[in-house]
């Protein structure tokens, strides 16, 4: 299939191989770029066992996302640096012979991982003091920082109250009814904080559980991490965890919990569309359809969350079956998404039709896979990154493993690491030719 109804979408902007290289390389590039050379270190030698682990593993972007004002994209990167892109304004020029070549207006390197961030909602380029972002770090407090600006705006600490170690939350989301207040998912919990109280714990928190005890949800509400939220133009909070259950909370999540159902079912089972744990939940614009995406799956699940409470629709042939977290994204009744193949493809009529769905068209975006795919709130821009985990060839040619990104790692998911992916694969196969061209690039497109 191919984009054979005359919307073959035109690139215009691309930052081509600027991150091309190991997680090291690109990290000494960004740093001498902002002159602080001695905040890059050269790739580490570690023994793991009988066997020489070398950190030289090649950098590759596991998201991208739009501010609310559609001005700028922020990238997150295997090498821990958020870099914030501002698109230039003659990006849909006719006239432009070539794409743009895109380089980061600025960037914050992190010490450790990334799991979630968000914008504040009133974010505007025009508006200075409005650019503020929201990440989660790994056993670090919650930081908000500008993209323009260097430095921590504030931090916001989530404490284990029995062993005082910091929780890492694994997604984040600003309050549409409170701009000034987010939520942070973490494990069977949903914790509330306001903006303004820089270095406070949480001013209120939410168990998905009724006992902490219980490791499933038998014993009432949802067990597991946090993973995904969305809240509906109705003001309906949804949580997705990694134990594959959802939450709803009316309120904008500060009412009462609506109600909490699994995903998982033996027909599932049966038809081979059950995924290894939430990392997405995308509520359609009438707020009655609820969709899911999940790690190791072929497909999205559509939930008919206002009518008969069950899955409506089943969006197949996304080919994403990795425990990478690929994002998708919905604007209207059309959802895009990408695959482990770098082809983007697009279902059309969410809610609209029953049953399995397959892509009404797709076009090749990438050569390595499509991390994220998210659309301007315009639906006039496309923007796509790629990459994933590449080794040395030279460390260990026999090896046919690769390891998931580290956001998307948690206790839930520690039984799927033994089993082989389509990634893995794909992985091994590149390594094994030293021709193969990686790509780990940011692309936007006109459609």
């Amino acid at each position: 299939m191919d984009a054979s109804n005359g919307l073959q979408p035109r690139l215009v902007g691309s930052t081509a191989d600027l991150y091309q290289g190991t997680t090291a390389d690109t990290a000494l590039r960004e740093a001498t770029r902002l002159g602080n050379e001695g905040e890059a270190t050269a790739p580490e030698i570690t023994s793991k066992g009988n066997k020489l682990q070398f950190h030289d593993d090649s950098n590759y972007f596991t998201s991208a996302q739009w501010t609310p004002d559609g001005t700028t994209i922020l990238s997150s990167s295997a090498d821990n640096i958020l870099r914030s892109f501002v698109l230039p304004p003659d990006l849909l020029s006719p006239d432009s012979a070539s794409p743009h070549t895109l380089t980061p207006y600025g960037s914050h390197r992190s010490p450790e991982p990334i799991y979630a961030t968000t914008f504040h909602p009133c974010f505007g380029l025009q508006e200075p003091a409005s650019c503020l972002i929201l990440a989660s770090l790994r056993s670090l407090p919650i930081r908000l920082f500008s993209p323009f600006v260097p430095g921590i705006l504030a931090s916001y600490p989530l404490v284990s109250p029995t062993t005082e170690a910091y929780i890492t939350p694994h997604s984040l989301l600003f309050s549409p009814e409170n701009p000034n207040q987010f939520f942070a998912g973490s494990d069977s919990c949903l914790s509330v904080f306001d903006i303004n109280r820089n270095g406070d714990g949480p001013v209120s928190k939410m168990r998905t559980t009724l006992s902490r005890r219980n490791h499933s949800a038998a014993g009432g509400g949802m067990k597991g991490i946090v993973s995904a939220m969305a809240i509906s133009g109705e003001g309906l909070l949804a949580a997705g965890t990694f134990t594959r259950w959802v939450g709803l909370y009316d309120g904008c999540g500060r009412g009462g919990e609506v109600g909490v159902f699994s995903i998982g079912s033996d027909e599932e089972k049966e038809a081979g569309t059950e995924g290894t744990g939430i990392t997405q939940v995308l509520w359609s614009a009438c707020g009655r359809y609820l969709g899911t995406v999940e790690r190791s799956s072929d497909g999205i699940s559509v939930w008919d969350i206002r009518g008969t409470g069950e899955r409506l629709a089943w969006l197949r042939g996304r080919n994403a079956v990795t425990q990478q977290r690929l994002g998708v994204d919905v604007l209207g009744g059309e959802v895009w998404g990408g695959g482990i193949d770098g082809v983007v493809r697009v279902w059309e009529g969410l809610g609209m039709t029953e049953g399995v769905v397959d892509p009404k068209w797709e076009f090749q975006a990438h050569d390595d896979p499509v991390t994220s795919t998210t659309l301007h709130p315009t639906g006039s821009v496309l923007a796509t990154c790629s990459g994933q985990r590449h080794y040395n060839a030279s460390l260990d040619p026999g090896s046919k493993e690769t390891e998931s990104d580290t956001d998307s790692i948690d206790a839930s998911s520690q039984s799927s690491r033994s089993s082989l992916s389509t990634q893995s694969s794909v992985s091994a196969n590149s390594d094994a030719d030293p021709a193969r061209a990686f790509d780990n690039s940011l692309k936007i497109w006109a459609l």
